[in-house]
């Protein structure tokens, strides 16, 4: 019987990724920052901010098209908002739609990353956009 080494090189990759995220997520979140991959690439929001109007957050890559095969991966978090009912979202590319049930001040954290399936199996993240809003929610 053949002894068997791990694959080294998806160990590796799969790690690079990791402290990547580590990296990007650790960072100290300022209020209304956006740091972009893709040069000039922003998120803006459109419509009011009032309980349980729809906010969509449109994400402008400045041309930047996702190669074939490739898709968005969008992920909304709050690591500040008020006690309560979680905002409601319907993530999409380039537009993701959030309702919110109780006004107050939230911390939206928004990362976009571009998807793709690789040769050898699993999926590669590429992160393309990461956005920290601070907003205050009328009733």
């Amino acid at each position: 019987m053949k002894n068997r080494r791990p694959p080294s090189a998806l160990f590796t990759v799969c790690a690079a990724l990791v402290f990547a995220w580590a990296a990007l997520l650790s960072a100290p979140a300022l209020a209304d920052q956006t740091r972009s991959a893709v040069p000039g690439g922003e998120v803006r929001l459109e419509g009011l901010l009032k309980t349980g109007q729809p906010v969509k957050a449109i994400f402008d890559l400045k041309g930047y098209a996702l190669p074939a095969g490739a898709y968005a991966a969008i992920n909304v978090e709050f690591p500040v908002r008020p006690e309560g009912t979680r905002p409601e979202v319907r993530p999409g590319y380039p537009e993701t739609v959030m309702t919110f049930a109780e006004p107050g001040a939230y911390r939206v954290l928004i990362l976009l990353n571009q998807i793709s399936k690789g040769s050898c199996g699993g999926v590669t993240a590429k992160p393309l956009m990461e956005s920290t809003l601070d907003l205050s929610v009328a009733p």
